[in-house]
């Protein structure tokens, strides 16, 4: 791939809208090419079926964006941060080989081809400083993502390419001032947040001339289905309350049918919340509404207020403060989005199960269920916070390795199309979901020239009511917060973000 600016800069905004902090500026400079493993991947580990687990999100892209200001960390010429970057991202490609290789999901099941094709690597400027981005307020740049130049000018729609879609995409921007953003894009379907960063601090510890510090475990056949699968949706909300019972019989009722139709590929989850379901094509990418992301500051004082306020109306519960979070968040999204009482609203909730399914920590893949509570809004708003919590606590809880193992089981069974969750699936104004990125190492990424001053989740694709937590640059005890809200919710959302409720 060479040089070609014109295609690589003129990203379309994929159903996201952002304030321009590139005042119009397009990159220049763009130069596209290929990183491979340093040492030949051994042709025994060509082909890596994918995991069971690994099906649900084959058709997404997890984005991340770091800046490092030059000021701050001076790192000498941008040509030497290149090709530390670039070495040291060829020899971690020998560890973590999969992301150098193709994902393939046509003739057959999808799988990795582990060919050494290489990483996409595009090293691009732009004529701006990176005080530009205003540090103290940093949020997502999808321009800055390199995916466009990879050949996903139209993401979340996927690109037909022969060979397979590569795993990894990877751009260094360059600023005025010296500075850099660092943005990696790996294929969901080949790794999830902990593994896609267990594999960028296993990269910058390379860059730092260090041994890797945990080696990753690629045997994906240590997640089988049980023999013969087991029939349970996983999917099915471990709480519905009883005014969400009523209106969803009433609804089914009127239908004429005790089950929603609604499917994988239909219903209003979103991308990453339901995880599966068919590809966006270009052309619904443009016509979709288009999502606001907003990444927001949650203070040490902000989180402790609310669990204070939970204590307060049940002192003899245990609550964490995602458990407190995650209830501030619906309630606060319910009310900007102004649904009516009978509305039904449905929070899903991220879990990670390594260790529930007793897997090594290395594990090198996906294993992300997610934990579903559904009520109306009416019964959200006016019942006590600390209800909501402790409901939310229970049913994160009730995750187990059991669960786990269902829900490989029901991937095993399902067919396309199939309902997630049958009669439970709420209109998608109610949908709202929490991914946890919290205990991530984004800000032990130092590859040689310092640790970032801002590293988060890029947004593309992304859905309304799409939430991560992620580490904050102020600190561990603060969080931030990514929401992608339509632009008229997200205004009235973060007007009452910061209210603790009463």
């Amino acid at each position: 791939m060479g040089s070609n600016t014109d295609e690589s800069s003129s990203v379309i905004d994929s159903g996201v809208v952002l304030e321009d902090r590139l005042q119009g500026k397009s990159l220049e400079h763009v130069q596209t090419s290929f990183v491979a493993p340093s040492s030949a991947t051994p042709s025994e580990n060509e082909w890596l079926l994918l995991g069971k687990l690994d099906y649900l999100w084959v058709q997404y892209y997890t984005p991340i964006i770091c800046s490092f200001p030059a000021s701050q960390f001076g790192f000498g010429s941008a040509a030497a941060v290149v090709e530390r970057l670039r070495g040291s991202l060829a020899d971690a490609l020998v560890l973590f080989y999969p992301l150098a290789g193709r994902v393939v999901t046509s003739d057959g099941p999808p799988r990795i081809r582990c060919n050494d094709a290489g990483a996409v690597f595009t090293e691009a400027s732009v004529d701006v400083e990176l005080v530009d981005l205003k540090m103290d307020d940093f949020q997502p740049q999808p321009l800055l993502s390199g995916m466009a130049a990879a050949g996903f000018k139209y993401y979340p729609a996927l690109p037909t390419v022969e060979g397979g879609l590569p795993a990894l995409v990877v751009q260094v921007t360059h600023f005025k001032c010296g500075g850099i953003t660092l943005a990696v894009n790996w294929a969901h379907g080949v790794a999830d947040g902990r593994s896609g960063l267990h594999f960028m601090k296993s990269w910058s510890e390379i860059g730092r001339g260090m041994e890797v510090s945990l080696l990753p475990y690629h045997r994906r056949d240590l997640i089988q289905p049980r023999n013969p699968p087991v029939s349970t949706n996983p999917f099915k909300p471990v709480t519905v309350s009883p005014g969400a019972e009523i209106a969803l019989s009433n609804t089914t009722t009127e239908n004429g049918n005790s089950d929603s139709k609604e499917s994988v590929a239909n219903s209003g989850i979103g991308s990453e919340a339901r995880g599966s379901g068919r590809t966006s094509t270009a052309e619904e990418t443009k016509k979709k509404s288009h999502i606001t992301p907003k990444a927001i500051e949650l203070t040490k004082n902000d989180i402790a207020s609310l669990k204070t306020h939970a204590l307060e109306q049940n002192p003899s519960m245990h609550l964490s403060r995602a458990d407190c979070v995650s209830t501030h968040l619906w309630r606060t999204i319910i009310k900007a989005r102004n649904l009516p009482g009978n509305a039904v609203t449905r929070l899903w909730v991220h879990v990670e199960g390594r260790k529930m399914l007793n897997l090594p920590p290395g594990y090198f893949g996906n294993v992300i269920g997610m934990m579903t509570v559904i009520t109306t809004a009416k019964e959200l708003r006016d019942n006590p916070f600390a209800s909501t919590a402790k409901i939310i606590h229970s049913s994160v809880g009730a995750i187990t390795g059991e669960w786990f193992q269902d829900l490989v089981d029901f991937v095993q069974l399902m067919t396309p199309g199939a309902s997630l969750t049958g009669k439970y699936a709420p209109k998608p104004a109610g949908e709202v979901a929490v991914s946890y990125l919290i205990h991530f190492p984004f800000y032990e990424l130092d590859f040689g020239f310092g640790t970032p001053a801002h590293a988060m989740r890029n947004t593309m694709g992304a859905w309304d009511g799409l939430n991560f937590i992620l580490p904050s640059s102020c600190g561990p005890e603060n969080m931030l917060l990514l929401a992608n809200l339509d632009q008229d919710v997200l205004n009235r959302f973060v007007a009452m973000v910061h209210d603790i409720p009463e």
